[in-house]
């Protein structure tokens, strides 16, 4: 997508499928995987891709989470610096783990939903993007964000990758 251009507005029978990763969390050491929350680092990075989330005009009707700690924060960063703080809604089979059947179901719940974005954890996200669009390889840096569109309802292999933002994209952003 050229550098200013709108995100796409999805059409009757379109689906748009955001896919974010967590940003920089604390190093698992000495606690449980499942009590990590975001470095003060991964904070000021996230808050810093705000320009970028509103330049691509990213306007999810909701925000599905991991209910890990470092994830919830990055969906409510998002969401604050996008003014959709009221979409976040954690879901447990987003969990690290998930694969896109937990996730379709997770998106099942939400029917009328033509935008959604999932935050979590990898090597979840990118193996459902991959899943879903035929690719051979996709990776997702913490902090970066895929956007997966389908004509219809999203099905395995029938996703096209509409962009995928590495994370030191922000920072020539901002």
């Amino acid at each position: 997508m050229p550098a200013g251009a709108a995100a796409p507005k999805p059409t009757d029978s379109s689906v748009i499928l955001y896919f974010m990763r967590h940003g920089r969390a604390e190093d698992p050491a000495g606690g449980a995987d499942a009590d990590r929350r975001l470095t003060d680092e991964g904070v000021d990075a996230l808050r810093g891709a705000a320009g970028t989330w509103r330049t691509l005009n990213l306007r999810p009707d909701v925000i599905l989470t991991s209910p890990y700690p470092r994830a919830t924060q990055t969906a409510q960063l998002f969401a604050d610096a996008v003014e959709l703080g009221d979409r976040v809604v954690q879901d447990a089979r987003l969990a690290p783990g998930a694969d896109w059947g937990s996730m379709a179901r997770a998106l099942a719940d939400h029917a009328d939903a033509k935008r959604v974005m999932f935050v979590g954890h990898e090597p979840d996200l990118s193996t459902a993007v991959s899943l879903l669009t035929g690719a051979v390889a996709v990776r997702m840096r913490r902090g970066g964000v895929a956007c997966v569109e389908f004509y219809g309802v999203p099905e395995v292999g029938t996703g096209e990758i509409a962009w995928l933002i590495d994370p030191d994209v922000y920072a020539c952003h901002g």
